[in-house]
């Protein structure tokens, strides 16, 4: 079993469906999933990583890497997935506070309404996380100066999730989830501009799913993380 499904069975999660209909999701809360866990650590071999897409958004060094921090994974800069934005690093104050190397660089899209990353895939379901730094990288402190600041995600033509930055803490980091049915050969997932921000992007990921894995989620409905919760005393556990 790929290690991401591992780390999905091992909260209890309130998650939000999306229920396609033609070009736009429409969400709803699923009721909460209890999951069967142990408590064996999973460690990434070569065999359990097939298929993962772990891009590092705005490095400018295209030679992939394993972070020290999670074991097993290799990043790679994300040129070449994506036409377009800029690239930058999180300003230096915040620079030794973040935990992984992804979080400390980001690309930014200050023109267009819609900029797509194209992540080669199969189909089949698939685990799609987006994870957001801001650490004030353009000196503006506009997570802070108390007006809107969002930007939009979608899955192909479909609506995922607003990413809302307004009063969130710089050096922290947003994290969205989807569960969702690849149709073809790539999965697209594009970040849109409302107006009320630039929108940006400091980490990409995908993740196989096996097949028999929430038989609820298929071409039609997509799922989107809410809320996980941890029971035990594991300190270590790292969700890949």
């Amino acid at each position: 079993m790929p290690l991401a499904c591992k780390a999905l069975q091992k909260p209890k999660a309130a998650m939000a469906i999306i229920n396609s209909a033609s070009t736009k999701l429409r969400w709803i809360l699923a009721p909460l999933l209890v999951l069967a866990m142990t408590t064996t650590r999973v460690h990434g071999q070569p065999s359990s990583t097939s298929g993962f897409i772990s891009l590092d958004c705005g490095k400018r060094n295209n030679t992939p890497y394993t972070d020290s921090s999670i074991r097993g994974i290799q990043h790679q800069s994300d040129a070449g997935f994506v036409e377009g934005g800029l690239t930058h690093q999180i300003a230096a104050v915040y620079m030794a506070g973040a935990p992984y190397e992804s979080q400390k660089t980001l690309r930014s899209f200050p023109n267009g309404s819609r900029n797509c990353y194209t992540l080669p895939s199969t189909p089949g379901k698939k685990l799609v996380r987006a994870l957001f730094t801001y650490g004030d990288y353009d000196g503006l402190n506009r997570t802070m100066d108390g007006s809107p600041f969002l930007f939009g995600l979608h899955i192909g033509a479909n609506f995922w999730e607003a990413v809302n930055l307004t009063n969130w803490d710089p050096s922290s980091t947003i994290w969205k989830e989807v569960l969702t049915v690849a149709p073809g050969d790539s999965v697209s997932v594009c970040l849109i501009n409302f107006g009320t921000g630039t929108p940006f992007v400091s980490a990409l990921e995908l993740r196989p799913l096996q097949d028999s894995m929430y038989p609820f989620v298929n071409s039609s409905v997509s799922i989107s993380y809410f809320r996980r919760i941890r029971f035990g005393q594991a300190t270590d556990f790292i969700t890949r």
